[in-house]
């Protein structure tokens, strides 16, 4: 077994490469040699093969979204940081579009580790909203909007689903300010 072999760097190079080729042309044949090993060295780290790999993959991905978008809200709030936090995601998924793959189809509830994956970037936008005196159901329905337009646009926007030539940037401001726009309704509402 190569020395420094270890599941983290297995990952990360399956994320490198996923992102590079696609993560459906990842065979554990080409991962062994772009690691410099024989294909049974990656079984003594995942015993489960290329389904273990990938979930592994879902949960780097998720980690590493969730670092970065934590890393950007800091010290902003309100529309600032839902502001980040988007153009965060957007760029992530534009960087990542193979590793962004692997994140979007799991079973959440399949073990705690799935649930616990999405949590920690859902999570942040729960804080964000904190700040805006919403209802509880309020922000359940803004975070599943949010998570359901970011995940919709740069699925379609990664898999060059748009094609009108108006600006992708305008569009997905446009969407951020319109959500914005409801937010800030719901607590005229409130008051």
């Amino acid at each position: 077994m190569k020395v420094g072999l270890d599941r983290k760097k297995i990952v990360e190079t399956a994320a490198n490469m996923a992102d590079e080729k696609g993560v459906s042309n990842i065979t554990l044949k080409l991962l062994a040699n772009e690691l410099g090993v024989k294909s049974p060295s990656l079984y003594k780290h995942f015993s489960g093969g290329l389904d273990e790999l990938n979930k592994e993959l879902m949960l780097y991905g998720w980690c590493s979204l969730e670092n970065e978008i934590t890393r950007v809200a800091v010290g902003k709030a309100k529309d600032d940081a839902i502001f980040a936090i988007c153009h965060t995601y957007r760029s992530f998924v534009s960087k990542h579009k193979g590793l962004f793959e692997a994140m979007q189809w799991y079973n959440m509830y399949q073990s705690k580790e799935h649930l616990q994956a999405t949590q920690g970037t859902v999570s942040v936008l729960f804080q964000v909203l904190e700040a805006y005196g919403l209802t509880e159901e309020q922000k359940v329905h803004i975070v599943r909007m949010l998570r359901g337009f970011l995940q919709g646009f740069t699925a379609i926007e990664s898999h060059g689903g748009y094609g009108n030539p108006t600006s992708l940037d305008d569009t997905f401001d446009f969407a951020i300010k319109t959500i914005l726009n409801g937010i800030s309704d719901l607590q005229r509402g409130a008051k």
